[in-house]
């Protein structure tokens, strides 16, 4: 086996094509989006030759501390599914490898977000989280869907239609732009509860790279943008990455009619999953996703940070800058003294 530091984009953008396991977030795409939304960021997209000569991915992007020395990586930033790729699935031995070669000394952390479409077990130098997302099968096609959905939801995606609510597809930067402002107002009413906030750049880059990979579905009243959900297609998978919906407007019930026609496009388009994603164990979104008929899946999400030369910098740096807080406490002593 073999470690390959610089990946071509071809052979990237050809692993993720033919692995069956692989999400959107395991594309180039997604990384170059990452990197031009955030100006500390770069792709450091690692590579394996297996023995076989199948080639293993795994997408990396980092950031770099002030000393410029020590980086921080994911696989991958921010809310999506990482760690390695391939047109088959790794052999433990394999696993291990890919792992154990994934830090460098220049690492100062790194994580590593699991894929609940592969399951593996890296070495007991990473720790562990369990996380669990809720997907939905659309091997039964709509109408079976439709049917099995809860009494209430069927309800509310009726009366959605009836005040008016309108589902589509923004085509332009104007629509993202709108869009972001509902995210703004969902950001208001979240307050501290909020776990992570995005940039408008971060859309305004989704919207510009125009990735057949990428849908933001909205759902109007008269014109006006009240709710929106993107979602990343790839390979089987469509995944709701981020919603949000405009307070003023909740007696509409958006939502569940926004969903049924994201679940409808895909049975349509012939994609098998329906990934509504991790509810960051807030109960009410978790039962709001599972009246789709969405079943748990369980990941892991990994962390890594032994790097001994780092912690011993960090352990140095902390010791010159109590020193140094000590002689200037001292020395502002000595002038009020004088």
């Amino acid at each position: 086996m073999k470690v390959i530091d610089d990946v071509p984009k071809d052979l990237w953008d050809q692993v993720v094509a033919r692995c069956n396991y692989a999400t959107f977030f395991h594309t180039s795409t997604w990384a170059e989006i990452l990197a031009q939304t955030y100006p500390t960021m770069d792709i450091f997209t690692k590579g394996f030759a297996l023995d076989d000569g199948v080639v293993a991915i795994v997408p990396l992007v980092g950031t770099t501390e002030r000393n410029r020395y020590f980086k921080w990586y994911e696989s991958i930033y921010p809310g999506g599914y990482g760690g390695p790729v391939a047109e088959r699935n790794l052999t433990q031995t394999e696993i291990n490898y890919i792992f154990e070669h994934l830090p460098s000394a220049h690492t100062a952390y790194l994580h590593v977000m699991g894929n609940p479409y592969t399951l593996y077990d890296p070495p007991p130098s990473y720790r562990r989280s369990q996380l669990y997302t809720q997907v939905l099968s659309l091997v039964e096609g709509f109408d079976a869907i439709s049917k099995g959905l809860y009494k209430q939801k069927r309800q509310r995606i009726k009366k959605a239609r009836e005040m008016g609510v309108e589902i589509g597809v923004a085509q332009t930067e104007e629509d993202f732009r709108s869009y972001y402002e509902v995210y703004e107002d969902s950001l208001r009413r979240w307050g501290d509860s909020t776990l992570i906030s995005y940039p408008y750049a971060l859309f305004e880059q989704i919207c510009r790279y125009g990735s057949d990979g990428v849908r933001l579905w909205i759902a109007e009243v008269d014109g006006e943008i009240i709710s929106g959900s993107v979602n990343f297609y790839h390979n089987r998978y469509v995944i709701a990455w981020h919603q949000a919906t405009r307070e003023s407007h909740f007696r509409y019930h958006p939502v569940p009619l926004l969903k049924s026609e994201i679940i409808k496009d895909a049975c349509q388009r012939g994609f098998s999953y329906y990934d509504l994603g991790p509810s960051g164990g807030l109960k009410g979104v978790e039962k709001f996703k599972q009246e789709f008929g969405t079943q748990k899946m369980y990941f892991c999400s990994y962390a890594w940070n032994d790097n001994t030369l780092y912690h011993s910098y960090r352990k140095a740096r902390n010791l010159v800058l109590r020193l140094l807080k000590g002689t200037i406490r001292a020395t502002e002593q000595e002038s009020q003294g004088g």
